[in-house]
């Protein structure tokens, strides 16, 4: 059996030599025969004319819907560029209303309001509710299209209902509303096939139901939908009316953005968007997270030319400023990309602070403790005794590196758990605090803490 990556390869590579040929019935045939999301990874491999004859063929056959649903923002923004906005109206029209408002939010207001005049009926009045909602909040994400019926319906009534649906994106359950709307209780259609007919549904119902309100971030409706092993998470208004649900696809895009986010903004480069192909765009992204690192890299040549008058009399201590360093910005992006993850799934709590901060002093006390007793062997090894101003030391020299990199392993320990935590109460994304942020100040911190070890006992 072929592995997808490799799939993927022979895919990509038999699309290019087809619509170099012009092969437009093997193309149709191609399309036909493959998945939305598999179509999607064609397009950062095709050249700008190769897409646009690909976005052509797709409107027609009528599958341009989905693949867009799945493309890469540039990709997709680069269909939107070069669409007539009438072909785009149609073409958004075919798809589910979360996923064109998540489109239309990135568009100018003008074009919006362009195209949801295009749109027109239902599904231009569910896009503009969709659209009022903030980013990345429940409201933003749900659909509006759902499955809803009253108290009093029987389970054959809602069964027959079931089997009428056309605009419902996907039924996983059949939610129980009464005269106002409000959400009464929940039934899996597992349970509805399983009962009798002619049950009412508040007789079958489950009135524990877990829910969210339309400004819920979406992050926390990961969380409630990933605890509680839901396909579907019902999302109310302020009234507890029933506005829409947030489906598990929905879920897994949530997770795979923020996922995404935060590792970028730990690596220290921002909201760079990882599927653009320019050079410029990428650059600007980086360039002011870098800033932070360039900053902390001149304080630390400071710290060192300080000292620069025991490096001149020890030049052996120049050898270990590497190792130093380095083993503290490692554990210290440890124990912040733990902290940092902890906080987004709910595992850490600030009101544990004491507890988490001990934990992670303790571990950067032990591994401290076990590469001290290395590096200082090694050191002991490597410059057997050395001399500072006439003056010969045995064991003093292998203890300032063991001490040196055992105290910053500490200190980088203890500053990659506050940090993230701090900024978690001050109600800013964690992540920001990572990346050049932790390991600059553990960098200066480390080459302070060596140098004062050396000058107490060497100098």
């Amino acid at each position: 059996m072929i592995n997808t990556r490799d799939r993927d390869e022979i895919l990509i590579s038999t699309v290019i030599k087809l619509i170099k040929r012009k092969a437009i019935p093997n193309l149709k045939n191609m399309i036909a025969k493959t998945h939305s999301a598999d179509i999607a990874r064609w397009f950062p491999h095709l050249r700008p004319e190769e897409q646009t004859l690909l976005f052509d063929l797709l409107i027609k056959e009528e599958r341009m819907g989905e693949a867009l649903s799945e493309m890469n923002s540039e990709d997709r923004n680069f269909f939107i560029e070069t669409t007539e906005p009438a072909a785009l109206a149609d073409v958004l029209h075919s798809m589910p209303a979360d996923d064109v408002s998540d489109i239309l939010a990135d568009l100018p207001d003008e074009q919006q309001e362009e195209l949801l005049k295009l749109i027109k009926g239902k599904a231009s009045e569910d896009l503009e509710q969709l659209l009022q909602y903030e980013e990345k909040t429940a409201g933003y994400i749900m659909t509006p299209n759902f499955f809803a019926v009253p108290e009093e319906t029987t389970a054959a009534a809602a069964t027959e209902q079931i089997r009428e649906l056309v605009d419902v994106e996907m039924v996983f359950y059949v939610y129980v509303i009464d005269e106002e709307n409000r959400l009464k209780g929940v039934i899996s259609l597992r349970q509805l096939v399983a009962t009798r007919p002619n049950t009412p549904l508040k007789d079958l119902m489950t009135t524990r139901v877990y829910a969210v309100y339309t400004h819920t971030l979406q992050e926390e409706v990961a969380r409630v939908v990933a605890r509680y092993n839901l396909l579907a998470v019902p999302v109310l208004d302020d009234a507890d009316h029933l506005a829409g649900i947030v489906t598990i696809d929905d879920v897994v895009d949530v997770i795979r953005e923020e996922n995404t986010e935060d590792m970028l903004k730990m690596a220290g480069t921002g909201d760079v968007d990882i599927a653009s192909r320019s050079v410029v765009r990428n650059t600007r992204a980086r360039l002011p997270w870098l800033l932070a690192s360039f900053a902390g890299g001149l304080v630390a040549v400071y710290v060192i030319g300080i000292f620069e008058g025991q490096l001149t009399q020890l030049a052996p201590l120049a050898a270990f400023i590497p190792i130093i360093m380095g083993m503290g910005g490692n554990i210290g992006t440890q124990s912040s990309t733990i902290i940092v993850r902890g906080l987004a799934i709910g595992e850490v709590d600030l009101t544990e602070v004491w507890k988490v901060l001990w934990r992670e002093f303790a571990t950067g006390a032990a591994l401290g403790g076990i590469y001290g007793i290395l590096l200082g062997a090694f050191g002991k090894l490597r410059f057997w005794t050395v001399e500072v101003g006439g003056q010969q030391f045995v064991w003093k020299f292998p203890l300032v590196v063991a001490l040196s990199i055992c105290i910053n392993m500490i200190l980088a320990a203890t500053v990659g758990t506050i940090v993230p935590m701090f900024f978690q109460r001050i109600r800013v994304d964690p992540a920001i605090a990572t990346g050049p942020f932790v390991t600059t100040a553990i960098d200066i911190l480390g080459i302070l803490s060596y140098f004062m070890i050396a000058k107490s006992l060497l100098f």
